[in-house]
């Protein structure tokens, strides 16, 4: 070909590329335009005392608004009690329990195939933003495109370029309802005209009726209301930047209030949150429930970033375990909603619910441990617990109020909200419930199985597992191979179940699964101690040397508190103990340190180790965070904290300083 010719040839060429990429350039702009915004809005610690609930102590004027030009879900359901877990299955489209992410506040790596929700949005051309905080119990950097607390984040986008914006109001927090100080800094600027009287609001009956715990309630509507004002300013910006009609908007909480019985509870009262979403007039179709309506459909928080990709018209990945709600991939109800409560800073639990629109189950797999426990976090900082123990210690609390400081919880809970929304009749031995109590508890268990619940497995052993093998908790949780699920969910199931045999139990803690092993363990130390007989004692002797130290260290419990142990038994039990406290593991220690505040005065001849760990794990002057009202600061907020709180305690019931 002759050169001219050729140079016309490329030519040509180069401008019929040129015009398709900029016409599809053009078709991706226009695509992007046509996208809706999502915004969500995220109270902390706010159960459904609204407006557009009912809720007769609320004032509530910005979102009731919202609520007539959106759905009001009446069964919207946190996945846990307590924030860093909820927000973990928030940000994933999967349960915490599945991830390792239960516990508060844990430090957890996810795999690759793990991709949050905000970095799909933003391979589909969204701009995403965070204001406020994460808290995701992972590493959640790289995750957004923008991170700061802007009233307005979406203005820091390409023009035309739609958004999913994720707002947290910090206003609701259980720190400003339990100390006075930060509660009238929050509340400085509400008119006198609108703060609620405490003599005229209304109490739950599990709670005390005394001026004292009215004017925490009190103030806690009134921390409702400056949220409300919160959103009626964000909703204004978005009305002014002309961008409401092309935009969702999700109100809700991440659990419940923020007082003793919701946060931290795996009750309704601590997993039921608001969520009204407003829905822009031309997306209106994508709503399974007419505009301004109520719904009593079952959703989780699981669901929500599926829901989130389904109104965004985008793929949803087999890997998400939530189901949209509503969208263009909108699914049928579900039958059941699922919660989880483990680890909460240094106070161990195991506790897995569900709910099917009308009764609600619970199995606690570690009955033995109470609600309140010996902790830094349940001592008397806060407002609420201070008054709450104040009258137990009085002797003034009646039986509805007394069930949260009962020293073991009964290992099933079954209530009918329909005539006792308030939680109060468990019906578990009820024998005209146990068809229905069956069937929760089959559909529980099948959960924990179908999803593979990490929870089954102690944090410090699914940690230990994934760094020998160095892959995520996940990774290692997913494996059959690495994790018999269904051998240890059978001896968990029998924690609390006196007729099992203690021989059952016995031949338990010699299973190759060490998940088996310490729930064997488990079932032992919660009521079978006084029946442990020396061939027994010998066997739970041998494991302590266990390659699972989650199984030592439920073996040094059980050796240490059973009547039946002689003291050198015991003191080799103390002896095992103390080794594991030192570990540098921090999982590890921390588990440790749990066992040993809990032992309270039979672990003093541990306390020089003790004093050891803290100061390892104290911070240089100067450098550290604390808890409030904490006597010591510590290298971190989480597992350096956490164990020297512990451990304070410990030192405190020896009797040392």
């Amino acid at each position: 070909m002759e050169p001219k010719i050729l140079f016309k040839f490329f030519s040509w060429t180069l401008l019929f590329l040129t015009i398709v990429s900029s016409e599809e350039t053009l078709k991706a702009k226009e695509t992007q335009a046509q996208l809706p915004n999502i915004l969500w809005i995220v109270a902390e610690d706010m159960s459904p005392h609204l407006g557009c609930y009912g809720h007769p102590d609320a004032h509530s004027p910005n979102i009731d608004a919202l609520a007539k030009k959106g759905v009001v879900y009446q069964n919207a359901f946190a996945t846990a009690p307590i924030c860093a877990p909820a927000r973990s299955t928030l940000a994933t489209g999967l349960y915490a329990t599945s991830l390792g992410t239960q516990h508060l506040r844990c430090e957890v790596k996810i795999p690759k195939s793990v991709v949050p929700l905000a970095i799909r949005m933003k391979q589909a051309g969204y701009f995403t933003t965070n204001t406020g905080k994460s808290d995701y119990n992972f590493n959640p950097k790289g995750i957004w495109d923008h991170w700061k607390r802007d009233a307005a984040p979406w203005r820091n986008r390409k023009p035309g370029q739609p958004f999913f914006s994720f707002i947290n109001a910090g206003e609701t927090h259980e720190g400003r309802i339990n100390f006075i100080d930060r509660y009238k800094q929050a509340t400085k600027e509400l008119p006198a005209s609108l703060k609620r009287d405490p003599t005229t609001i209304t109490l739950p009956p599990f709670y005390p009726d005394t001026p004292e715990i009215r004017r925490i309630f009190a103030g806690m509507y009134d921390l409702s209301i400056i949220f409300d004002q919160k959103v009626g300013g964000i909703i204004k910006l978005l009305t002014e930047d002309g961008l409401l009609e092309n935009t969702f908007v999700f109100i809700f909480s991440d659990h419940g209030n923020g007082l003793p019985r919701y946060k931290r509870w795996l009750n309704d009262s601590g997993l039921r949150v608001p969520l009204i979403i407003y829905f822009p007039e031309r997306f209106k179709h994508l709503s399974p429930h007419p505009i301004g309506s109520k719904t009593d459909r079952l959703v989780s928080f699981v669901d929500f970033p599926a829901t989130t990709l389904s109104l965004a018209g985008l793929e949803i990945p087999s890997i998400l375990q939530g189901e949209p709600f509503m969208g263009r991939s909108a699914k049928k109800p579900r039958q059941y909603v699922f919660g989880a409560r483990s680890r909460a800073d240094d106070m161990f639990e195991t506790s897995r619910s569900v709910f099917d629109g009308r009764y609600f189950y619970v199995k606690h797999f570690q009955p033995h441990l109470p609600y309140i426990q010996r902790s830094i976090v349940f001592q008397d900082q806060k407002s609420s617990l201070r008054e709450l123990r104040k009258c137990y210690e009085a002797g003034s609390l009646d039986s509805r109020a007394l069930k949260l400081w009962q020293t073991q919880k009964p290992f099933e809970e079954l209530y009918d909200l329909k005539k006792d929304p308030h939680e109060l009749n468990n019906l578990a031995g009820d024998s005209a419930f146990a068809q229905k109590k069956e069937q929760l508890s089959q559909a529980l268990k099948q959960w924990i199985i179908d999803h593979r619940d990490s929870g089954l497995l102690t944090e410090a052993e699914y940690q230990n597992r994934a760094m020998e093998r160095k892959v995520t908790p996940f990774e290692v949780v997913q494996d059959q191979r690495q994790f018999d699920l269904k051998a240890t969910v059978e001896m968990a199931w029998k924690v609390g179940d006196s007729s099992i045999s203690l021989n059952v139990l016995n031949r338990g803690l010699t299973h190759k699964e060490s998940g088996v092993r310490y729930w064997s363990g488990v079932a032992l130390s919660n009521s079978r101690l006084d029946e442990l007989t020396q061939p027994v004692i010998q066997n739970l002797l041998s494991k302590l040397k266990d390659p699972s130290f989650s199984v030592r260290l439920v073996v040094c419990d059980i050796l240490i508190r059973c009547p039946n142990t002689t003291e050198s038994q015991k003191q080799r039990g103390l002896q095992a103990l103390g080794e594991i406290l030192s570990d540098d593991r921090r999982w590890l220690a921390l588990e440790a340190a749990s066992t040993v505040r809990r032992l309270g005065h039979r672990v003093k001849p541990l306390v020089p180790i003790i004093k050891k760990v803290i100061q390892k794990n104290e911070s240089k002057p100067g450098s550290g965070k604390a808890y409030a009202g904490a006597r010591r600061k510590y290298k971190d907020f989480n597992y350096a904290s956490f164990t020297g709180w512990a451990l304070e305690a410990a030192i405190k019931a020896c009797g040392e300083n």
